[in-house]
C-alpha cells in the first residue's frame, strides 16, 4: 500500500510539474518557473533545503509568494528573495516523500522532497521522561538584541524538585533560539522546528549555543559533557536530538509529548514558590537614588516597545534598595528617540489583553536571576536574600516631578504581602538596546 500510495503520489506531482513547464514566451505575466531541481532526496539525517525560482516578468515581490508543507518533518518554510528554505528532520523509520508547494496567485508548482529511511546509529539511545526549562525572552549581546527568543530545554529521567539536579539523574540540556515567543502565552511551549549547535554563538533564529555552560549533558554520575555537533527537532508531539561529542560518542535522544515545558507554578527546575521571603507587608521611601534607563524596541515579541529600568537607591556602594523593571508601552511614542517614553502609569500583564503599559510579573530564573519586576535590598554590591521578592500584582506609576523621575509601587509579593513605596531620583544612565543582533 505504501509503495502504491508513493506512486499515486509521483504522479500527481508529475502532472502538476507538466502544467508549469511552459516556456517564457507563453508563459502569462508573473508566471512562477522553478529553477532548482523538482525532486530533492535527502538522507536520513536530514537537513537544509532550498528552492529556487523565478518571474517570467519581474514585476512582482516575493513576499507574495506562498510555500507549504503539510507535513511535519519537514519545517521552517520559508520564502526569501527567490527562494524558498526548509529543514527535513532526522528520519528514523522507513523511507517517506511530501511535497512543498510554492505558490503565487493561481500560479504554482511543487518539489518531492524524498528521505531516505533507517535507524539512526548512535552509542546510547535515551528516551526523556520528563522535559522542563526556562524562557528567557530575549537578550543584550554587543549592544544590541539577540536575533532569536531564548529557550533553556532540559530533557531528562527524573524530576527533580528544584532546578538543582536530581540525584541519580540523566539530563540532556539545549539552549535554543526560535523565532517566536512565548513570554506571554499561558504555556511555555517550545517554538516547532529545526535547531543546530552554532559554536560561532550568533544566537540566529534555528540555533542552539554551544558555549559549555549553556548546552550540555549530565550522567547520572554527575559527569558533564560538552557537544561537538547537535541537531534538535521539534514537532508537535515530540522532540527528537542527534548528538556527537568530543570523545566521538554518539547519543540519540527522545522525548514523546507535546513541547509544553512545566509551569513555573510547578516545584521544577524553574521557581520554587513563593520566593519571596517575606512574612508580612513591607514599605520603602527613597531619595536621591540613582536610575538606568534601557531601551530595548520589541524585546518580547508583542509588537510593542520595553523600557527596561533599574536603580539602586547608593550607587558609589551600591547598597540599599534595587528595583527592576520592564515596562511595555506603545511604539507609537517614538522608541528611543523619545527618552522620557517610560513615563506613565501600568498594570500587571494579562495575557488575554493589549500589552500597552503594562508590566510582566517578577519571576525567577532558573538559573537564579531575577526578570521583569522585582524589589531587592544591597549590601556592597551583593543581593541580601533575605530581602528580596518578585512584584506579581498590582501597578506601578512612573512620572517626572520638579525634574525627578518618580516611581510609586503599589503592588504585591509571591506570598500576598503588598510591596508598597516611593524611589526618587535621576535617570543617570540612558542607552538604546533596541538593535537587533545578526
Amino acid at each position: 500500500m505504501k509503495k502504491l500510495f508513493l506512486l499515486f503520489a509521483l504522479c500527481a506531482f508529475t502532472l502538476a510539474a507538466c502544467e508549469t513547464a511552459t516556456t517564457p514566451e507563453e508563459a502569462p505575466k508573473g508566471k512562477l518557473t522553478l529553477t532548482s531541481k523538482s525532486v530533492m532526496n535527502f538522507e536520513a539525517a536530514g537537513g537544509a533545503g532550498e528552492i529556487t525560482y523565478a518571474f517570467v516578468k519581474e514585476e512582482t515581490r516575493a513576499n507574495q509568494v506562498t510555500a507549504i508543507a503539510v507535513v511535519n518533518w519537514i519545517t521552517d518554510v520559508t520564502v526569501g528573495d527567490n527562494k524558498v528554505t526548509f529543514n527535513v528532520a532526522a528520519n528514523n523509520g522507513d523511507e517517506r516523500s511530501a511535497t512543498i508547494k510554492v505558490e503565487y496567485g493561481s500560479d504554482s508548482f511543487q518539489v518531492m522532497i524524498s528521505q531516505a529511511g533507517g535507524a539512526v546509529s548512535a552509542n546510547v539511545n535515551f528516551t526523556a521522561s520528563y522535559m522542563g526549562g526556562t524562557f528567557y525572552g530575549k537578550f543584550i549581546v554587543d549592544g544590541g538584541q539577540t536575533e532569536g527568543f531564548n529557550y533553556h530545554v532540559i530533557m531528562s529521567d527524573m524530576q527533580p524538585v528544584n532546578y538543582n539536579v536530581a540525584t541519580g539523574s540523566t539530563e540532556y540540556r539545549f539552549d535554543i533560539y526560535a523565532g517566536e515567543t512565548s513570554e506571554f502565552n499561558r504555556e511555555v511551549r517550545i517554538p516547532v522546528g529545526t535547531y543546530t549547535l552554532d559554536h560561532q554563538r550568533t544566537n540566529r533564529v534555528g540555533t542552539i549555543d554551544a558555549d559549555k555552560n549553556c548546552s550540555y549533558h549530565v550522567s547520572a554520575n554527575k559527569v558533564v559533557s560538552n557537544y561537538k555537533t547537535c541537531t534538535l527537532v521539534v514537532s508537535e508531539n515530540s522532540i527528537v536530538a542527534d548528538i556527537t561529542f568530543f570523545s566521538g560518542e554518539s547519543h540519540h535522544v527522545e522525548y514523546h509529548g507535546k513541547p509544553v515545558m512545566c509551569d513555573y507554578s510547578e516545584t521544577t527546575y524553574a521557581d520554587v514558590y513563593p520566593v519571596s521571603p517575606f512574612t508580612s507587608d513591607h514599605t520603602f521611601d527613597v531619595n536621591g537614588g540613582y536610575m538606568y534607563a534601557y531601551y530595548r524596541g520589541d524585546w518580547f515579541g508583542t509588537g510593542d516597545d520595553v523600557w527596561f529600568m533599574h536603580m539602586i537607591e547608593d550607587k558609589t556602594s551600591f547598597s540599599g534598595v534595587y528595583l527592576i523593571f520592564n515596562f511595555i508601552v506603545p511604539k507609537s511614542l517614538g522608541g528611543f528617540s523619545n527618552t522620557e517614553g517610560f513615563l506613565g502609569e501600568y498594570t500587571l500583564t494579562d495575557p488575554t489583553k493589549e500589552m500597552e503599559w503594562t508590566f510582566p510579573a517578577g519571576r525567577l530564573r532558573d538559573d537564579s536571576q531575577m526578570l521583569n519586576a522585582f524589589y531587592m535590598e544591597c549590601v556592597s554590591g551583593q543581593i541580601d536574600w533575605e530581602h528580596t521578592a518578585p512584584i506579581v500584582d498590582g501597578t506601578i506609576k512612573v512620572e517626572k516631578v520638579d525634574g525627578q523621575i518618580v516611581i510609586t509601587v503599589d503592588g504585591k509579593d509571591d506570598a500576598n504581602n503588598a510591596i508598597k513605596g516611593t524611589f526618587r531620583g535621576y535617570v543617570r544612565e540612558l542607552e538604546n538596546q533596541g538593535t537587533v543582533v545578526k
